[in-house]
């Protein structure tokens, strides 16, 4: 090739290794089938990463993946504009045919090493390559097809809220812009936390080389490509996932949502007439008009105080009484949850269960009664979750305020496990940090959050429970931007925002889900809690489970 240096080609090798998955450093995992989507792969290797972030815009657009390479396994991404892999042991530097790790590394989609050495002859090699080398646009069947049957189709299917299914190259095909839009902004598909603060269950995360490679569909004229290839569509079965429920809990009567207007926010009560306790080791939602149930909750009421409220009754932001469980929650896309095991729900007998449920209209009149479906068994929890609510009523932010924060911090008295995080604010919040400072002065991330969308809030639980040993520092800071230049702003001009339950009010709320790594410690953890309760509004009261 004019323009190459005579080097030894490493066919394949380094093609074959990631086919056994690199981990980078927030966690994804890479494998040789992002290669072959594209025109040419380069790796940047330990502080050159640096060096080679300015090629990134010239050669991206143009079907060229980019990764650094670092050897120091807690490595982070630092600003740069493509994944980051680790690689402690030195493999990919060895496969580039280099005895050390040289600066940069060019790679032929089939894996070939094509060039191995300093950052400043990149862009030489690039050209060269791209100018012999042009590369068959992506296809629906071979490349697009797995990317929105894996990420996107369990919302974009028959039935489901998305407004449109994604199974169908038809469907795909009219959309095509639409879909590296809303993927190249990372609107779609929905996912708040930012990567790298935290990994959790479920994760709803784009690569980098999918961006890319449904951007160059777009950008190719959406070609079908072979039929044969096309792998099969996702099943998604009817009717309840888990199979008939052990008790089914409905709605008592059917709610109508207007065509249009405002987002409504509704408590509904259901005695659950329940003689003894029953332990749940699973539960199902199936809303029944799935185009407008944003998201569900599930609140516990042995006091029966949501019965004086009525059957159904408006309940933004609180349901109006102290509950006193929960079982979760549901959001589109959400799985039936079902419980790790010694952490089964407890129905208490007598109690009411109250669904809270937003409504988002969708200009047709449509009427909900929908439906949890509970799983039970007769093995009794053996550990308990208790809720460190991080947050403040304390919120006065003046109009046109850009940065106004919120902070809360609470030390855990005994050594805890991190199984679940829920934030919670309203349209004004913009960010959401949450992290630990343990005993040795480390920090470790929970979650961060830098363009909250109240529309898309959920319950997040982590893919391996992180533990906080005794005085641990669990700190929050919560950001609002009551401006302008906040789209999400529903006062224009800006007005004063305060705390409370309306929708054009604000809240502040992280809560951290841990469990004690002794359950004896129990008592001394929810000592500690109600003492934070007593000492500011925002708290709970917890006592372990008779």
């Amino acid at each position: 090739m004019a323009g190459m240096p005579a080097l030894p080609v490493v066919p394949a090798l380094l093609l074959a290794a990631l086919s056994l998955q690199f981990t980078d450093s927030e966690g994804v995992r890479h494998t040789s089938d992002e290669f072959r989507q594209s025109k040419a792969v380069v790796l940047a290797f330990d502080r050159f990463a640096q060096k080679v972030a300015p090629f990134y815009t010239p050669y991206a657009h143009r079907g060229v993946l980019f990764y650094g390479v670092q050897s120091d396994p807690a490595a982070h991404r630092r600003g740069l504009p493509f994944p980051v892999l680790l690689d402690p042991q030195g493999q990919l530097a060895l496969l580039a045919g280099a005895k050390s790790a040289p600066e940069a590394a060019l790679l032929s989609p089939a894996g070939d090493v094509l060039y191995s050495g300093p950052v400043n002859a990149l862009g030489r090699m690039l050209d060269a390559l791209l100018a012999s080398r042009p590369a068959p646009p992506p296809t629906f069947a071979r490349d697009v097809a797995p990317i929105l049957y894996q990420h996107c189709a369990v919302c974009h299917h028959p039935g489901e809220v998305a407004p449109f299914p994604l199974l169908a190259y038809q469907d795909a095909a009219k959309r095509a812009k639409l879909i590296a839009t809303v993927t190249a902004s990372r609107y779609m598909p929905p996912w708040q936390p930012e990567p790298g603060y935290g990994h959790f269950q479920g994760e709803r995360r784009l690569r980098d080389a999918d961006i890319a490679t449904l951007r160059r569909w777009a950008e190719a004229g959406a070609p079908p490509g072979d039929p044969a290839q096309i792998p099969p569509a996702p099943h998604f079965p009817e009717g309840w996932q888990l199979g008939p429920p052990d008790m089914t809990v409905r709605m008592p009567k059917p709610f109508t949502i207007a065509a249009d207007g405002p987002d409504q926010y509704m408590c509904f009560v259901i005695p659950l007439q329940l003689a003894a306790d029953k332990y749940v080791r699973a539960l199902e939602f199936r809303p029944e008009a799935r185009s407008v149930v944003h998201h569900a909750l599930f609140l516990l009421d042995a006091g029966h105080i949501g019965r004086q409220k009525g059957e159904a009754y408006p309940c933004f932001g609180t349901p109006g009484f102290l509950p006193s469980g929960a079982l979760g929650g549901w959001t589109p896309g959400t799985q039936p949850a079902r419980m790790p095991d010694g952490l089964q729900l407890i129905l208490r007998k007598g109690s009411d269960l109250v669904m809270q449920i937003h409504y988002h209209p969708t200009g047709k009149p449509e009427t909900d009664q929908s439906t949890l479906g509970l799983y039970f068994t007769d093995k009794p929890p053996t550990k308990w979750v208790a809720d460190i609510a991080l947050g403040s009523h304390q919120i006065d932010i003046p109009p046109g305020e850009r940065a106004y924060k919120v902070r809360d911090h609470f030390t855990t008295p005994v050594d805890v496990e991190a199984v679940g995080i829920i934030p919670h604010a309203h349209y004004i919040c913009k960010e959401m940090d949450g992290w630990a400072i343990m005993p040795d002065g480390h920090k470790q991330w929970l979650i961060r959050i830098r363009d909250w969308n109240f529309d898309w809030q959920e319950q997040y639980r982590y893919a391996t429970p992180v533990k906080l040993p005794a005085d641990t520092d669990l700190q929050m800071e919560f950001t609002y931007d009551n401006s302008d230049a906040n789209p999400r702003n529903p006062n224009h001009p800006p007005k004063r925002v305060v705390w409370g339950p309306g929708t054009t009010d604000e809240m502040a709320g992280l809560h951290v889900q841990v469990v004690p790594e002794d359950m004896d410690d129990w008592h001394e953890l929810g000592q500690a809690l109600w003492g934070k309760f007593m000492r500011s509004v925002g708290g709970g009261f917890y006592r372990k489970p008779q």
